[in-house]
């Protein structure tokens, strides 16, 4: 289970689009940059419902080699 909500990472991101400012946003909802950075790439990729799992909608973009197991 995800340590934050969907409802929780909606908030933030929509009071990022509000602030334009990742570092006071992360602040005020006392996140990491890096968790706000995914939340927001989620959402402008993949609208609320990307914010569910933001890890698997980038990942699928972002890699560039395929991990063998």
């Amino acid at each position: 289970m995800s340590k934050y909500t969907l409802d929780f990472k909606y908030r933030a991101v929509l009071h990022y689009h509000q602030v334009h400012s990742q570092q006071r946003t992360a602040e005020h909802f006392n996140v990491s940059r890096t968790h706000l950075r995914r939340w927001i790439a989620a959402y402008r990729q993949g609208g609320i419902a990307a914010l569910q799992h933001p890890q698997a909608v980038s990942m699928k973009t972002k890699r560039k080699k395929p991990v063998y197991r």
